[in-house]
């Protein structure tokens, strides 16, 4: 097992150093109407495919790792996440940036051992150097599910906007 997370450690250094986006913060999450306090939260993401389409998406890979007692918390390998930012014109009009995505990843759950695929639709909304993401988690290997709000300090879009006019394509 300790040669599995050092592997895991040097495949995953080399995606953090070239994220487009990365954050830490704290993280709330209720799993069915039970409440499992806050824990720490860090994810990066680095785009895959970022052509102009008609339906203002893109495709980006990425890692979140949550700590704590949430029945889907861990290291969260996302290799697709499918992300729209709705209009152009919004997003290049607009000091903030507003995301609708999907992501699908393996989740290697540290705690519980009960590791899985996990599929996760969520809304992201950044401004300078703060994010809030919120979504609905849901392990189908492990038939684990959970809500959760996450909030923070982030280098992304947002912080990107902030000093250059940035634009999409």
């Amino acid at each position: 097992m300790k040669i599995i997370k050092i592997v895991l450690l040097f495949l995953i250094l080399p995606l953090a150093c070239s994220a487009q986006f990365i954050g830490a913060g704290i993280q709330y999450a209720d799993a069915k109407g039970k409440g499992n306090d806050f824990q720490f939260a860090a994810g990066a993401s680095f785009p895959v495919w970022h052509k102009k389409n008609p339906l203002n998406s893109f495709v980006s890979s990425g890692i979140d790792y949550t700590g704590g007692s949430s029945p889907v918390a861990g290291l969260n390998i996302k290799p697709i996440q499918l992300t729209s930012f709705l209009s152009e014109s919004l997003f290049n009009s607009n000091k903030c940036t507003f995301l609708v995505g999907c992501d699908a990843g393996y989740l290697f759950n540290f705690r519980h051992g009960e590791d899985g695929i996990v599929i996760t639709p969520n809304v992201y909304f950044d401004y300078k150097f703060f994010f809030v993401k919120a979504g609905y988690d849901f392990n189908v290997t492990a038939g684990k599910e959970q809500f959760f709000i996450r909030t923070g300090v982030s280098i992304g879009m947002g912080t990107l906007k902030g000093f250059v006019k940035t634009r999409i394509w």
